[in-house]
């Protein structure tokens, strides 16, 4: 049998070990502390949910059960090239179908639940949690086309 659970990065993790520690040991920081060790790590492995538990003294089925509420926090690692389509109420009506499946390789589209910007509907992310909104399938091919970080 393999193992087919991805590689934590353990400079990844010792970051996330800092950004936790750096804040309040209190139950009201278990959203700030899931967020530092996501941005540290780029996703939330085990062993960072586990960290955050014994950081915020929550029981660690409280951390996961918070963990699966928000869309914005991953359980995966990021999948290189993959932009993820909100699937919410507002983007569905602004053109999110449209978007899913406008991508040619390397890149590809995936689905995620509601990110709260229903102003900005329909909204794109990229692999490094950077949101697009007001996207177009032309838009959406545009930004995967740039390099990260320099088309707005």
């Amino acid at each position: 049998m393999t193992d087919d659970s991805p590689q934590l990065d353990e400079r990844a993790l010792q970051a996330a070990i800092e950004a936790v520690e750096a804040l309040p040991r209190r139950r009201d920081q278990l959203l700030p502390c899931l967020l530092a060790a996501q941005h540290a790590i780029g996703w939330l492995p085990r062993p960072a949910i586990e960290l955050v538990a014994r950081h915020t003294r929550i029981p660690l089925s409280e951390v996961y059960a918070t963990t699966t509420a928000y869309s914005e926090l991953r359980l995966a690692p990021p999948v290189p090239g993959e932009w993820r389509v909100c699937t919410g109420v507002a983007c569905r009506e602004a053109g999110a179908e449209a978007l899913i499946g406008a991508l040619d390789a390397p890149h590809s589209t995936a689905t995620t639940d509601c990110r709260f910007l229903c102003a900005l509907a329909p909204v794109v992310e990229d692999e490094h949690e950077s949101l697009f909104g007001r996207c177009t399938p032309e838009r959406l091919r545009a930004l995967a086309s740039t390099p990260s970080g320099v088309f707005a």
